[in-house]
């Protein structure tokens, strides 16, 4: 009996035959990817088009191609050979996705495609191949626009260590909210001044730079939080090196655009100074064995290479999985489509409060794609203006959570602060409401407001955002508001929580009726 052994070419030939296989199936599976969830890929390079503060983006996938290309030499060890388990992973995503348009949170359908990619990679090519790539695939994540919920957080800590640092130089400081008073002027801590560019741009460069100079896990760590911590830092210097610079120069220095170029200058430098205290820690990376020709591993190729079949069935699996996500969105808005109310009703006025009544005030909130309302209610000489912005069913472009959504204009007033209280109904009852207070012209007024979404309040965002998803997903009857009540008060904010406290009381059960139709 002849024994028939299996030549070396023929062995390498295998190997050289698995790569064109898997990258063909992973080419038309990424088609099928791009084209049925093209809208959100397109809103994705859209915003980096149009937002500074992600223009970066434009630079992950040519990095990303750049790292695993560096890895050329391990690749060509490993056979790509499909991950069935992979393909259970595809629900994740699949449901991430699902969940985002559901509650209209753009960043979540984003989140949910890139994810999509890494997954797909791995189910096509293998734990062998993702294990050495795996850091360029997690890379992929900074190509995701996201990040814009911390604006207002940054803002507030911006002021907080301006005002600190003018305090210590001996300038006296008059402290409102993102507004700051020194006695040569006023400064204000707008959502450019936020430092968000900065932290992202820091966190992208700081986490790549800290891949490609260390190799120990806790080094790198250690780096990436130096990334985010020293841009925070450095932008709250940057706001106190205007104030200054303003305040020496009689206003003639680092105002207008002139603030923008130094702050940009400034952190040029910050970073330049963090990567090059980052370089004298710099860990050598492991040698990789045989920088030209690829050391092939004979036993792992041993068992055969899958054929193009074995890729397409996995591929396939993976692909209908994460594809029936749109086609579950198009059969939940064809069932709502119809269900909702079509308008929502000022309610009578109850008990002493008469009305509604036409409102003339200038106070002017904006909800987008909302059917709008204004109208005041009136008790004993005191007023209390009424505005809900109704949305019978929410979509892109009427979402009752979205940020071009204002209590008011900027252009009129002036925010003094806000936060979160409770209306005191009775002495069992609280209703939490989003407080704001305002000043325009010399007037002052409060607002309150809170979401109703499917029949429940909330004034959480982020619940509001998931009361939305399950009423959409479960199929809900009501539609879905925002109850924004105000006045004006002179002197105390106290005697105005008074009346607006009077005034729920009343008229809460009235107001939440109106769309629970």
């Amino acid at each position: 009996m002849t024994e028939v052994v299996e030549s070396e070419e023929t062995k390498n030939h295998k190997w050289v035959v698995g790569w064109p296989l898997a990258t063909i199936v992973f080419g038309i599976s990424l088609l099928v990817l791009g084209t049925v969830f093209w809208s959100t890929y397109s809103d994705i390079v859209t915003i980096w088009w149009r937002a500074e503060t992600y223009a970066h983006g434009f630079l992950i996938l040519p990095i990303v191609a750049y790292l695993i290309w560096q890895k050329r030499t391990e690749l060509a060890c490993v056979t790509p050979r499909p991950a069935p388990k992979a393909v259970l992973l595809m629900v994740f995503p699949a449901l991430l996705w699902l969940l985002g348009y559901a509650a209209q949170v753009a960043v979540v359908e984003q989140l949910a495609v890139v994810a999509m990619l890494p997954v797909i990679v791995w189910v096509i090519f293998g734990s062998d191949v993702v294990r050495r790539i795996m850091f360029p695939l997690a890379y992929l994540f900074f190509a995701v626009p996201m990040g814009d919920f911390l604006v207002g957080p940054l803002q507030d800590v911006t002021a907080a260590f301006t005002v600190w640092a003018v305090q210590l130089t001996g300038i006296p400081v008059y402290w409102e909210g993102r507004f700051f008073y020194i006695p040569s002027g006023s400064f204000e801590v707008a959502e450019a001044c936020s430092g968000i560019r900065y932290l992202i741009a820091s966190l992208a460069l700081g986490t790549l730079y800290a891949y490609l100079t260390y190799t120990s896990l806790k080094r790198r760590l250690i780096f990436i939080a130096l990334s985010a911590v020293v841009p925070i830092a450095a932008n709250g210097a940057r706001a106190y090196g205007i104030v200054i610079m303003a305040d020496l120069s009689g206003y003639t220095l680092a105002v207008g655009v002139d603030h923008i170029i130094y702050g940009w200058l400034f952190f040029g430098v910050v970073i330049f100074l963090l990567f090059w205290l980052g370089s004298f820690f710099r860990e050598e990376p492991a040698s990789v064995h045989g920088k030209g020709a690829a050391s092939v591993d004979m036993d792992a190729i041993s068992g055969g290479i899958p054929t193009i079949m074995t890729f397409a069935i996995w591929a396939g699996l993976a692909t209908s999985l994460v594809i029936s996500a749109p086609g579950f969105a198009a059969w939940m808005d064809a069932r709502s489509a119809a269900a909702l109310a079509t308008d929502v009703k000022l309610p009578l006025g109850h008990g002493e409060w008469s009305g509604p009544f036409d409102t003339g005030t200038q106070w002017n909130p904006s909800f987008v794609g909302a059917q709008e309302h204004r109208a005041e209610y009136r008790k004993a000489g005191q007023s209390v203006q009424n505005y809900p912005a109704y949305y019978p069913s929410q979509n892109k472009d009427a979402e009752l959570v979205n940020w071009h959504n204002v209590v008011f204009d900027d252009k009129q007033s002036r925010r003094m602060g806000g936060g979160v209280t409770q209306a005191h109904l009775s002495a069992e009852r609280n209703w939490p409401v989003l407080v704001t207070s305002l000043e325009s012209e010399g007037r002052t007024r409060l607002v309150w407001y809170w979401y109703e979404v499917d029949g429940s309040a909330t004034v959480s965002r982020v619940w509001a955002k998931a009361y939305a998803a399950r009423s959409r997903l479960v199929g809900g009857r009501s539609g879905s508001a925002a109850w924004v009540i105000s006045t004006e008060y002179s002197m105390d904010a106290e005697e105005a929580a008074v009346l607006m406290e009077d005034f729920l009381t009343t008229m809460l059960p009235q107001l939440r009726g109106a769309i629970s139709q």
